[in-house]
């Protein structure tokens, strides 16, 4: 006895459902199954035994960009890359010699291919129609290209946080751990100090060191967080960034800023995204391009706020879209998360020896669309 399933793969999904059968009892379970094909959040086809789409659902059309009547009829190939085609056409083969349930692409490489030329990495199962000798194979895809890049920031997120951690302790051990040293040592020496002069010149240079080891937390601090915006606002955040980064990094900023709003008017996980991608940006700048010197635009329009950093430095190969840097390319993927996160977008332009510019746009309506 052929299962429900089988019966409704074998009724022309073009057009609505009707069974001729006396008894109606199995016409609500195929409604059922129909109402379950056109509502999948996956792409589900239909194919006949030489690969040719017989049947496929809405979000089959969404997904691939294609209309019913070009998919209909047409060889599944259409939807996999140029560079897989035969080798795919091996595999349906293969598969039907030996047909039964199959799930393939969490862990191969697996891509289809969008009416649109753009390929995207999909999981792909595969069910017989009928037994034995299917007739029709259920093809069911789903885009993981979300899953992955979900995966792959979580991957980016834990190598991120470890290298902040590595960070921290080794400016603790060569800042800090050294200035207790010291501080013990010359603690000791000065009580031994009988002459009152000594122990006033030993005391000035223990405090100098103090006023040092102040500065070097502070600035710990500032890497771990952005300066208080809400007391300071975002431009003078900007401000002391850049003071900041001509002192430690010898790089000069020239900031250019056009803007009609205030900080405080803004989302705040935007402000400090936005406040993060610039740092990111500029620190880049600061320690890969081999430039002394770099420009800053800020502006606001159209209901956005858009920032560009720009250098003439050593530039770079930037990853094809969809690529997956190593973790060598935390920055830009990070940066391009926290823009896409807060609703805006990030573009970088760049070349060997034609320095980089990087823009990113963040929106200046909050989520609950006030200003």
């Amino acid at each position: 006895m052929k299962s429900l399933l089988t019966v409704a793969t074998k009724t022309d999904f073009g057009r609505p459902l009707t069974v001729s059968q006396p008894n109606d009892n199995r016409a609500a379970p195929l409604r059922d199954y129909r109402a379950v094909f056109e509502a999948s959040p996956d792409a589900i086809l239909f194919l006949d035994a030489k690969g040719v789409i017989r049947d496929l659902n809405p979000r089959a059309l969404s997904m691939f960009g294609w209309s019913r009547e070009e998919m209909e009829g047409s060889p599944v190939e259409m939807l996999i890359p140029a560079s897989s085609r035969a080798l795919h056409e091996q595999h349906r083969s293969r598969y039907a010699e030996a047909p039964s349930p199959r799930q393939m692409g969490l862990e191969l490489d697996v891509h289809a291919l969008r009416k649109d030329g753009t390929t995207f990495p999909v999981e792909v199962s595969l069910s017989p129609g009928e037994e034995p000798g299917p007739e029709q194979v259920v093809c069911t895809i789903r885009d993981i290209d979300g899953w992955r890049r979900m995966r792959w920031l979580s991957r980016m997120t834990l190598v991120g946080a470890e290298n902040e951690r590595k960070r921290i302790s080794r400016e603790l051990h060569d800042d800090l751990l050294q200035f207790l040293v010291a501080f013990k040592v010359r603690g000791k020496l000065l009580v031994d100090r009988v002459d009152q002069e000594e122990r006033e010149e030993a005391w000035a240079v223990i405090a100098d060191e103090i006023t040092n080891a102040v500065r070097g937390v502070k600035h710990m601090i500032r890497g771990l967080r952005p300066p208080n915006l809400e007391e300071q606002g975002l431009l003078s955040a900007f401000a002391t960034l850049f003071r900041d980064t001509r002192k430690v990094h010898g790089l000069t900023i020239h900031a250019a800023v056009t803007v009609d709003w205030a900080s405080d008017e803004m989302d705040p996980m935007t402000v400090v995204a936005l406040y993060r991608i610039v740092q990111e940006a500029v620190t880049n700048a600061a320690t890969h391009a081999g430039v002394n010197e770099a420009s800053v635009t800020i502006r606001t329009g159209d209901g956005v706020l858009v920032a560009e950093i720009r250098d003439e430095g050593c530039g770079f190969d930037p990853p094809g879209p969809g690529a997956e840097p190593d973790s060598g390319g935390i920055g830009l993927s990070s940066m391009r998360e926290r823009a896409e996160l807060v609703g805006g977008s990030l573009a970088v332009r760049s070349s060997p020896e034609r320095g980089t510019t990087v823009r990113a746009t963040v929106p200046m309506v909050s989520p609950e669309g006030e200003r």
